[in-house]
């Protein structure tokens, strides 16, 4: 594997892969995961880079203060400032407009939930400041010359920096609307890429290595580590260089007279893959821009077929990555709402059923439902929706059927072919690229479905310029996917191969794999093509496990030798305690829908099966907290016998001697010290009694999760053994 493609566990802050266009950074730690969640100097000044939606790039904050010093000059306001910085006009114009109602500067009232409760910001700050609109609906774009639309005198404007089509849009400067802003750019995905960001400076100037005079070279150098996260008085001059530097394997500017059009290659190899024309096939910056853009399309089509229909409801069906349910929960995006069946299974389905049959009785046959939104597989449980089902309801009640195949992957899946899916919205950035170093997606409509075409049609005349994604990212997109079909045959062998022996282990409570979690569903649209032997269809290359009392989480996860940190989908497997990092303030949420707070997640990567078995043998052995306790009076009965009392005695004291060395943690929400147990001896089942309550309660405090559930879960757990040890 390549010395940029880490196979290990990297320092935190480490760019992964080591590159300055890196979309993940190391979080090595359980530790490291809640630190950067709180925002801990700690580990958020170590940071390199983030994952592009959530942490801005040094370019982007630098692209950022360019701004605001040209705004400044411009400006008939008075005031301090911040701003956003977006790929495209339209973006820039859709933000505006999802500013002005998130922060109540559009018609008093704020939308954002955050803010709904805040009447000072109305009262005190607001005031009686109005900013118009620049289009009704943000499904709808506007054709606005650019030398209208910079507004000198309101609050909220946006401005043409006149380099590389980026825009900025300025807003008062308060951490409530920064706030917003960081979520239109997260929820959208309407990002502007670290690529386009060092042209863009290049071209003003601004940055030392990459002036125009350069251009020649790409743009192809190393840049430094992190500068501190999006603060408003943040100042940058140049590109910083430090001794931990970041080589680019691909340049930020193309040299137009002789490149290749990067945006049909990556066109060209999703159509032939998905056997559709390259016409289907639309490019954004980002994955959830995919998702943002089929939302619109569909609202599109439910404002043509009923101007008063505001666009219709949304439908977000099974438990999803978190921005997805965010983004069709904001009035901005979506005023008539969202409807949320977030188990997925039959129940929902039947009372989606229900409720669409009772709407159209209500509303004339129209049950007012413009799209659904499901994923297959889902992230991160990887349940397996009844597509067929959603299908017919989709015909019957004539809404939108727009599904998320990022985890299962359009080799590996027939959505298309066989008509289940109107779009489908991929996040390129994953599997496809591969290395790790490109923002992209691609929603593919469906030419096999009525809603598909029009789909097609409505995107070929409102899908601008790619939305926004950038020459240079597609061209990285385009290179590295270029053996895509191979490295997913492999990572479908090996995920499986790793699976199914982690099925046998006591170590594992939960697994959450599509073969074991719906293989029937699953299987349904299991594509059966092997494009010529260069393909074998799988069941994709994500799972995630949830361990058993006996294993200490975050011992586990702090020593599997693996890269950590967010995103999925690369050469390289990457781990995260997916709960705590996508959702870490909304715990109980979580667990409602079945996502257990202490939930690890893993992608695998191109790593052989016996290399990954070797570290997951390794971290299992070495995070026992002791040994797997009885849970059946059977159990508990070969537990107790004489020939095994001598061996789990041993075994408990030499768990009890590896934990000792932790001496306690602090963690989240509470920290515990750990209290060592003393020697004992199994003379009788009541001294095993004994020594396997003393065992749970006091062990329990190294699964920390940061709330009480794991520990209320083991005290359960010993109840029930402590239970079946009196029946002896």
């Amino acid at each position: 594997m390549s010395p940029t493609l880490p196979s290990s566990a990297l320092p935190l802050g480490t760019p992964l892969p080591i590159d300055e266009h890196a979309c993940s950074v190391s979080l090595p730690t359980w530790c490291s995961v809640v630190g950067y969640e709180e925002g801990s100097p700690s580990v958020t000044e170590k940071l390199a880079c983030g994952y592009p939606r959530f942490v801005y790039h040094p370019y982007i904050i630098q692209l950022m203060n360019a701004a605001l010093e040209s705004d400044k000059s411009l400006r008939k306001i008075t005031g301090e400032f911040e701003c956003i910085v977006l790929p495209s006009k339209q973006s820039a114009l859709r933000c505006h407009d999802f500013l002005a109602k998130a922060c109540g500067y559009y018609d008093g009232n704020v939308a954002s939930p955050r803010l709904v409760d805040d009447k000072e910001i109305i009262k005190n700050f607001v005031g009686e400041s109005r900013v118009a609109l620049f289009s009704d609906d943000n499904a709808i774009n506007v054709d606005i010359d650019d030398d209208q639309i910079y507004n000198e005198e309101s609050p909220i404007r946006v401005l043409n920096l006149g380099v590389a089509d980026v825009h900025a849009v300025v807003f008062p400067s308060r951490p409530e609307f920064a706030a917003e802003a960081k979520c239109y750019w997260q929820h959208t995905g309407e990002v502007l890429s670290s690529r386009r960001a060092e042209v863009a400076l290049s071209k003003l100037g601004l940055c030392k290595k990459c002036k125009i005079d350069d251009s020649k070279q790409g743009l192809k150098r190393v840049t430094s580590a992190f500068h501190p996260n999006g603060k408003a008085d943040d100042e940058w001059s140049s590109c910083p260089h430090t001794d931990q530097m970041h080589a680019a394997k691909f340049p930020s500017n193309l040299d137009d007279a002789t490149s290749s059009d990067p945006f049909l290659g990556v066109q060209e190899r999703i159509a032939s893959i998905v056997d559709v024309p390259s016409s289907s096939v639309f490019l954004t910056p980002s994955g959830m821009a995919t998702i943002y853009g089929a939302l619109r399309s569909a609202r599109r089509r439910a404002l043509e077929n009923d101007p008063l229909s505001m666009g219709g409801k949304s439908i977000v069906y099974g438990f999803p990555y978190l921005d997805t349910l965010k983004m069709c929960s904001r009035p901005e995006f979506v005023p008539k709402g969202v409807t949320f069946y977030g188990h997925g299974d039959e129940e929902d389905l039947n009372n989606f059923e229900n409720m669409l049959r009772k709407s159209a009785i209500e509303n004339n046959g129209n049950a007012g439902v413009s799209v659904v939104m499901t994923e297959f597989p889902s992230n991160p449980l990887l349940k397996s929706p009844d597509l067929y089902k959603l299908r017919a309801l989709a015909d019957e009640f004539g809404f939108a059927l727009v599904v998320d195949d990022t985890i299962g992957n359009f080799a590996n899946l027939n959505l298309i072919e066989i008509g289940l899916a109107d779009a489908v919205c991929t996040s390129l950035t994953k599997l496809f690229n591969g290395r790790g170093d490109a923002m992209a997606g691609s929603i593919v409509t469906n030419p096999n479905t009525e809603i598909g075409r029009w789909m097609q049609r409505d995107l070929s005349q409102n899908h601008i310029n790619h939305e926004g994604l950038w020459n240079a990212d597609a061209h990285a997109v385009d290179v590295n996917s270029v053996d895509f079909l191979e490295r997913s045959s492999k990572i479908n062998e090996t995920t499986e191969a790793l699976v199914d022996w982690l099925m046998k282990r006591d170590e594992i409570a939960s697994l959450y794999y599509p073969k074991y979690t719906n293989r029937e569903g699953y299987e349904k649209v299991l594509k059966k093509d092997d494009y010529n032997g260069k393909h074998k269809p799988g069941y994709g290359g994500l799972f995630s496990i949830v361990l058993d009392e006996h294993i200490c989480d975050r011992s586990f996860f702090d020593k599997i030798n693996l890269s950590k940190g967010p995103s999925l989908g690369t050469n390289f497997s990457l781990s995260c305690p997916y709960t705590l990092l996508a959702h870490y303030h909304e715990l109980d949420f979580t667990l409602a829908y079945g996502v257990q707070p202490n939930l690890i997640r893993f992608s695998i990567g191109l790593e052989s099966f016996e290399e990954m078995k070797e570290k997951f043998e390794t971290a299992l052995n070495e995070s026992r907290l002791h040994p797997k306790l009885p849970k059946t009076v059977a159990q508990v009965r070969g537990y107790c016998t004489k020939a095994n009392m001598k061996g789990l005695s041993s075994q408990l004291r030499t768990g009890m001697t590896f934990n000792r060395s932790h001496h306690g943690f602090n963690f989240g929400l509470y920290s515990t010290p750990f209290t060592s147990l003393k020697n004992r001896h199994f003379a009788t089942s009541s001294f095993a009694m004994n020594t396997i309550q003393t065992s749970l309660f006091e062990t329990t405090h190294l699964n920390p999760i940061g709330s009480q559930l794991r520990l209320k879960k083991s005290k359960v757990a010993c109840t029930k053994a402590l239970s079946l040890l009196r029946k002896l």
